[in-house]
């Protein structure tokens, strides 16, 4: 979930949707104080099956946004964007996004937002492309999506990870 902190309101108020619906939702509130928000970010977005952008002109002048979606198409992790005001791509997102089809929330009734939402969602989550135009949504649209691509304990992996790379590293350091 990428977003700009001003629309949080909102936007919790489509996470708490999304969950009724069986999806399987992380933002940052998450992220343990104290903790490295950079890398719990970055760990959440290599563990996602999909991100969703919620895209605004302030979301797409936040730097910490940006990175977010960049590094999410640097993991190749489909991304959902919703246009919840008028919003114009940077240059490097029309590069990147630019094919991506969007939902325009700031023009839908809040049902049909939700529907597409769902939709959306789900047809990222099997690696689908959105519909053709016209095409009805599948008849799976309210089933809960598939679990997530890794275990859910991926805590002690990263640790594990990390520590073995300290390691390494000090090794080398102290073989020069």
């Amino acid at each position: 979930m990428c977003y700009a902190h001003d629309q949080r309101d909102l936007v919790v108020q489509e996470i708490d949707w999304l969950r009724e619906q069986g999806f399987e939702v992380w933002f940052d509130e998450a992220i343990d104080a104290g903790q490295r928000w950079s890398e719990d970010l970055a760990l959440a977005i290599e563990g996602c099956a999909a991100m969703l952008f919620f895209m605004s002109p302030r979301s797409l002048s936040s730097r910490y946004c940006l990175d977010e979606i960049h590094f999410a198409l640097e993991c190749d992790r489909p991304i959902v964007p919703v246009e919840v005001e008028p919003s114009e791509l940077t240059p490097g997102l029309r590069l990147s996004l630019g094919g991506t089809h969007r939902i325009f929330m700031h023009r839908m009734a809040a049902e049909d937002f939700r529907s597409k939402l769902a939709s959306g969602l789900q047809r990222a989550l099997a690696g689908l492309p959105p519909p053709a135009r016209g095409a009805s949504a599948p008849a799976t649209a309210n089933a809960p999506p598939p679990g997530p691509l890794f275990s859910a304990h991926w805590r002690p992996v990263a640790l594990g990870v990390f520590a073995a790379l300290v390691a390494f590293i000090a090794m080398m350091a102290a073989g020069r």
